[in-house]
C-alpha cells in the first residue's frame, strides 16, 4: 500500500478515537456514585456531578439537569432543585417539538447526535419531583399545577408519537408500517398520592375521595406500576390528640440503558434481522429472528447496528418500617414502581425506533458499500479501500446505541401513614434486607409535627 493511504488510515483512526466519543455520553461522571448514594451521600454525589459538568456535551444539558435537579431535592435544596427541574423540563419539551418538525429528516440521524429530549417516565416524574419540592416549601398551588401537568401529560404520552410515525412511514424505503407501542402507563399513584395529601390538608375530603379512587382505578389497571397500598385509613379521622402524617420513601436505583445488537442479512427484496441480547452471566445469546420485505433491494449486504433497551437496577431493600421516637412503627407499603413504569413509558416509542434504525442502516449500508465500489472502478482498489473504509468508519460509528439516561431517580415509592401528636418527634426509617439484616437507618432526627398542614416527611435510600 502506498505511505500516503497508510498516513491516511493512521488520521482516520486517530480521528475516529478522538472524535467518535462525542456522539455518546461518556458515564465517567457515575464512576463511585452508587457507592455514594448507598450511603446517603449525596452532597459527594452532587459534587462529584458537578465537577464533572465538562463529561456532559452541550446536546446533553437535559441529563445533567436532572441529574443535579434530584440530588439537589434529596438534600433538601428544594428552590435549587425546582431550578433545576423546570430547566431541564423545558429543554425535554424543546427537543421533542424539534424532533417532531424534524420528521422524515431523523431517519437518516442516530439519536445519539441530537439534544436529549428525555426518557419519556423522566418527563412525567420530573413534575412529581417539582410538587413534592413546592409542597416542602408549603406552596400548595404551584405544588396542585404540577401535578396537573402529570395528568396531562400521560393522556399524551402515546399519541405524541403519531405524527412521527406517519412521517417516517412516508421517508422510509421499508414496506412495513412504522407503528407506536400501546401506554400502559396511563395513571400515578405517586402524583394521586401527593393531590390526595393536597386536599386532605385543606379539608377537601371529597376531592381526596376521588384522588383514592383513581389510585385503586391505577392498582387495577397497571399492578406492576402501581402494586398497591390500602389507603383507605388515609380519609379516616385520626386519633384524637393526633394528625395525619404521610411518609414517602423512594429507594433503590434508577433503570439505565444497555445496548442489544442485530445483525442485517439482505436478501432479494427483503431483509433478515437476526438479534442478540446480554445474558445475565455475560455474553450474548440469540434472541430471535424476522424477516422485513424492502422493495428493490440487493442480496448479500451485511450489516450490524444496535438499539437500546431498559434494565431494571432495582433495590436490595425487602421491607422497611418507621421508627418513632425509638419504637417501631408501622412497616412501609409500595406505592408505585418507577422502574416499571419506565419500562412501560419506553415500550411505547420502541417500535419506531427499531425501525427507524433498521431504515437507516440499510440505506446507510448500501450507500457506503455503492461508493465503495465506485470508488474502486474510479480510481482502482487501493483508493477503494479507503472509501470503503471511510464510509464503514461513518456507518459504525453512527449506529451505536442511544444509552442516555438520568441515573439519580428512584426505583420504587414506598408509604406509611403514620398518626403523631403535634411537636416534636425522633423519626427513623429502618431498611431490611431480605435476611432481615439491616441494610440502612435513615435517621431524620428531630421532626415537628405542625397541627396544620400535610407534615409530609421523606426519605431515601437509593440502593
Amino acid at each position: 500500500m502506498p505511505r500516503f493511504l497508510s498516513v491516511l488510515y493512521l488520521l482516520i483512526s486517530l480521528l475516529c478515537l478522538s472524535g467518535c466519543g462525542t456522539l455518546w455520553t461518556e458515564k465517567g461522571q457515575y464512576i463511585g456514585a452508587d457507592q455514594l448514594l448507598a450511603r446517603g451521600d449525596f452532597a459527594a454525589a452532587k459534587t462529584q456531578i458537578e465537577n464533572n459538568r465538562w463529561r456532559y456535551p452541550a446536546k446533553d444539558r437535559v441529563l445533567y439537569l436532572l441529574d443535579l435537579g434530584m440530588l439537589q431535592h434529596y438534600l433538601g435544596d428544594y428552590e435549587a432543585s425546582n431550578l433545576s427541574l423546570e430547566a431541564a423540563e423545558r429543554g425535554m419539551d424543546d427537543a421533542f417539538v424539534k424532533s417532531v418538525s424534524r420528521g422524515a429528516a431523523s431517519l437518516l440521524l442516530n439519536d445519539n447526535v441530537l439534544t436529549y429530549a428525555g426518557e419519556d417516565y423522566e418527563t412525567i416524574y420530573v413534575n412529581v419531583f417539582k410538587a413534592l419540592n413546592y409542597l416542602a416549601l408549603d406552596e400548595f398551588d404551584e405544588a396542585f399545577v404540577e401535578i396537573r401537568r402529570i395528568d396531562e401529560k400521560l393522556k399524551v404520552l402515546e399519541s405524541r408519537y403519531w405524527k412521527i410515525a406517519q412521517k417516517y412511514e412516508a421517508a422510509s424505503e421499508l414496506d412495513e408500517p412504522f407503528r407506536v407501542g400501546n401506554n400502559r402507563f396511563q395513571n400515578s399513584a405517586l402524583g394521586r398520592w401527593l393531590s390526595l395529601q393536597i386536599y386532605r390538608a385543606e379539608g377537601r375530603m371529597d376531592e381526596a375521595a376521588i384522588d383514592l379512587k383513581k389510585i385503586d382505578r391505577a392498582r387495577t389497571l397497571q399492578p406492576d406500576i402501581s402494586p398497591g397500598v390500602n389507603l383507605t385509613a388515609a380519609l379516616q379521622p385520626p386519633a384524637a390528640g393526633t394528625v395525619k402524617v404521610p411518609l414517602l420513601s423512594l429507594i433503590g436505583q434508577a433503570p439505565e440503558k444497555r445496548a442489544d445488537t442485530f445483525w442485517i442479512h439482505t436478501q432479494l427484496n427483503q431483509i433478515f434481522i437476526a438479534g442478540s441480547q446480554e445474558r445475565r452471566t455475560g455474553g450474548q445469546q440469540l434472541a430471535g429472528a424476522s424477516v422485513i420485505p424492502w422493495p428493490g433491494v440487493e442480496p448479500g449486504y451485511t450489516f450490524k447496528f444496535q438499539l437500546p433497551t431498559i434494565k431494571k437496577r432495582g433495590s436490595r431493600v425487602s421491607s422497611a418500617a418507621v421508627f418513632i421516637d425509638g419504637q417501631r412503627g408501622p412497616r412501609l407499603e409500595p406505592l408505585e414502581s418507577l422502574e416499571n413504569a419506565a419500562e412501560a413509558a419506553f415500550e411505547i416509542q420502541k417500535p419506531l425506533t427499531y425501525l427507524k434504525t433498521v431504515s437507516r442502516t440499510v440505506t446507510k449500508g448500501i450507500a457506503a458499500a455503492q461508493a465503495q465500489q465506485a470508488a474502486k472502478e474510479k480510481w482502482g482498489e487501493s483508493q477503494g479501500l479507503l472509501a470503503g473504509l471511510l464510509a464503514g468508519v461513518g456507518v459504525s460509528v453512527s449506529e451505536n446505541a442511544d444509552l442516555r439516561i438520568s441515573r439519580f431517580f428512584p426505583a420504587k415509592a414506598y408509604t406509611a401513614e403514620l398518626e403523631l401528636s403535634p411537636g416534636i418527634h425522633q423519626i427513623a426509617v429502618v431498611y431490611f434486607g431480605a435476611n432481615g439484616t439491616v441494610l440502612y437507618t435513615d435517621n431524620l432526627g428531630a421532626v415537628e409535627i405542625r397541627r396544620s398542614g400535610i407534615n409530609l416527611i421523606e426519605s431515601f435510600y437509593l440502593n
